[in-house]
């Protein structure tokens, strides 16, 4: 069992906004205009312990033969509802790629036919049009639009390290 399954995840980002009044200084996570003068970016909660902080994201159906792109845009649709407007900055290629092996107490819990040694992200970066982040409350029960910096402050070290260049300032688009 070597193979790693194949996964689509997407970063979502608000640029910096242009304000002449004043700023907003919410502490409030889920407010799309927070830091209007920095990045931010979107992160979802899965209910659970360990992990549950990520960028949307999911796997890829292999039977319709879905893309990278394609697969993102789904489960940004089916985790966070279909107010969220993006525009979807890679296309043809995922941006960077992020894998991690399963814990074998998950892997134990799997009760399916094929059995994954862990998950293959590819990431891709979609630039926020409008919308809000509307969760179901069962497969993702919490959001926030965090900065790069807060971010790390919700991430585990290692997801943090394969998402780095996602959240790096060298990459803004």
């Amino acid at each position: 069992m070597t193979e790693y399954r194949s996964v689509a995840g997407i970063a979502v980002y608000r640029d910096p906004i242009l304000q002449e009044t004043q700023q907003d200084t919410s502490k409030d996570l889920h407010n799309i205009h927070r830091e209007p003068g920095q990045r931010v970016y979107l992160l979802v909660k899965k209910p659970r312990v360990d992990h549950s902080w990520q960028f949307p994201q999911g796997g890829l159906k292999k039977k319709s033969n879905e893309s990278v792109a394609e697969g993102a845009l789904r489960e940004l649709s089916e985790e966070c509802g279909s107010d969220l407007n993006v525009d979807l900055i890679d296309t043809d290629a995922p941006f960077c790629i992020y894998q991690y092996p399963f814990p074998p107490e998950f892997i134990k819990l799997k009760k399916k036919k094929k059995q994954y040694a862990g998950a293959k992200v590819q990431f891709v970066r979609a630039k926020w049009t409008g919308g809000q982040c509307q969760p179901d409350g069962h497969e993702i029960v919490d959001f926030a639009w965090l900065t790069n910096k807060e971010i790390l402050e919700f991430v585990s070290p290692d997801y943090a390290a394969g998402i780095q260049a996602l959240i790096s300032d060298e990459t803004q688009v």
